[in-house]
């Protein structure tokens, strides 16, 4: 299905400083909730993830690929040290992200919609479908720019 997502407000301008990136933000979140489903808002937004970052994820892909134990692979990819952690309940892994890493919004202390978080379970859906090389579904359950302590992403293997 093709989803015509032409914004109708002002396109951003590449030299746009934090505070007009941040409107910029809000406006598209506002547009497409007026104008669009949430699940239709989710799948645009999953499209505009970020990425990818081969080279965070290969390393990541080389450890799980070399475990067995599901344990030590989370302990030796969260070594890494790549801005994330990793958990797993026994169920399902988790992806971790102490603060917001956009570069529209992270510099703005505002929160926004969740439509805006929508591009990073696309960004962790391309992520570990690519580490574990089968498809996965990813479930956002909090968000620094909704307001909480971390981005918490459910993924389901």
């Amino acid at each position: 299905m093709e989803i015509n997502t032409d914004f109708h407000g002002s396109p951003l301008s590449k030299s746009a400083n934090i505070e007009k990136k941040f409107e910029w933000a809000q406006a598209v979140c506002e547009f497409l909730t007026e104008n669009f489903d949430e699940d239709t808002v989710r799948q645009i937004r999953m499209d505009c993830a970020c990425g990818p970052e081969l080279g965070k994820w290969k390393k990541i892909k080389e450890i799980y690929e070399k475990e067995n134990d599901v344990s030590v692979f989370v302990e030796r990819a969260n070594n890494l040290k790549q801005g994330f952690t990793i958990e797993y309940d026994g169920k399902y892994f988790y992806l971790i992200y102490p603060q917001c890493y956009c570069s529209c919004v992270k510099r703005i202390d505002e929160t926004l919609p969740i439509a805006w978080c929508y591009c990073t379970l696309g960004y962790t859906k391309r992520m570990f479908q690519y580490i574990f090389d089968k498809e996965v579904q990813v479930e956002l359950l909090s968000s620094v720019k909704m307001g909480d302590e971390a981005c918490r992403i459910k993924i389901i293997v």
